[in-house]
């Protein structure tokens, strides 16, 4: 095929993309991934990473923390020391909006007399979230002799996996997995109903 009707074509379906992403849907969607970003960020600062006080639990041998703010609230709920699986939702409008579960490994097998000193870099670590990254800690915190790394292993804030990994003079320590994403119900039609329609 002609090279100009190939890059008359491409910049045809492009135009139809950029046109596609500025919808009021697409728009709405943004505005609502932008804010919920920031809420996690706010959330989780100012919970379990900065000790936060523990709420009524939902689910007996579960501790959980919550913060409220506006429309938004986010409750952390967790079982276990050592190995402490648990699970994060935000709720939005009262409807829960977004999820993340984390868990896995926890502390490694002989370190387990290193865990408070472990789990207080791990605090240390949360407490440096952004909007940009808002699922746990930064990409890289170093402290000392401690070292904290974050990968996305795929996704985004709509649906990913993760991984986080602590090392205490090189060995590691700890390591955890994690996956997160929003949450979509069905209305009375059985259609998908958006957390940015709420």
């Amino acid at each position: 095929m002609d090279e100009k009707i190939l890059t008359r074509r491409y910049a045809i379906i492009s135009q139809m993309n950029r046109e596609q992403l500025l919808t009021p849907e697409h728009e709405a969607k943004e505005a609502w991934v932008v804010e919920l970003s920031h809420f996690i960020v706010e959330a989780n600062i100012n919970t379990w990473a900065a000790e936060g006080a523990e709420v009524e639990p939902e689910r007996p041998g579960y501790q959980e923390l919550e913060y409220k703010k506006g429309l938004w609230r986010l409750r952390d709920s967790y079982t276990g020391y050592f190995r402490a699986p648990g699970m994060t939702t935000v709720y939005y409008k009262d409807t829960p909006a977004w999820n993340m579960q984390y868990g896995g490994h926890g502390m490694t097998e002989g370190y387990e007399d290193r865990a408070k000193a472990t789990f207080n870099f791990l605090k240390s670590a949360l407490m440096k979230v952004t909007p940009e990254l808002p699922y746990r800690g930064p990409l890289h915190h170093q402290d000392g002799d401690y070292n904290y790394d974050f990968r996305l292993l795929n996704g985004d804030i709509m649906d990913c996996l993760w991984e986080e990994k602590i090392r205490e003079k090189g060995m590691l320590t700890f390591t955890q997995t994690g996956m997160a994403g929003i949450i979509i119900p069905r209305d009375a039609s059985k259609k998908p109903r958006f957390p940015w329609n709420l």
